[in-house]
């Protein structure tokens, strides 16, 4: 959880606000999660169902895992890859990405578009600078061990 350390002016002015005992808003980032099995096929579609809240939708990241719900014998923190070689995400009728990555696959070792995507979602989510947060995630891990699709949805024109 990231911290902040006002400046002295600011300190003051703080203190003066809980000392006349005023309501601060305080926004919390929303985390929510869904699954759904998926039949073995081409192409699905999976209607995603966004709660009205104050916080709106800023990254939609997807993941699969075969056989690991329920089963003590696998680690549910691995993911695979399925071999997928496209993926993207309809929101209020804007495509993310807004072109193909059809030139992702996993056997031919193509996937470092997402990636790429995915090692920025945490200098992104958390505001650090890139050099300061690397992935620590090789692109061999990412392929065996967490191929997560990261779709940043940040930059979607106000409704």
């Amino acid at each position: 959880m990231p911290h902040v350390s006002p400046n002295l002016q600011e300190k003051l002015a703080l203190y003066k606000t809980i000392e006349s005992k005023s309501s601060l808003p305080v926004r919390y980032r929303m985390i929510q999660c869904e699954s759904i099995p998926v039949t073995q096929t081409r192409n699905f579609t999976w209607r995603l169902l966004v709660k009205s809240y104050v916080e709106k939708l800023r990254w939609i990241i997807v993941a699969f895992q075969t056989d690991k719900f329920g089963n003590q014998q696998h680690n549910p923190s691995i993911f695979d890859h399925r071999n997928l070689t496209n993926m993207f995400v309809m929101l209020n009728s804007r495509r993310y990405p807004e072109i193909d990555c059809d030139d992702t696959n996993f056997t031919q070792q193509k996937f470092s578009r997402i990636y790429g995507d995915a090692a920025l979602f945490r200098t992104k989510f958390c505001n650090v600078e890139e050099l300061i947060s690397s992935p620590s995630i090789t692109p061999a891990d990412y392929k065996e061990l967490f191929p997560m699709f990261v779709f940043d949805a940040t930059n979607r024109a106000k409704n």
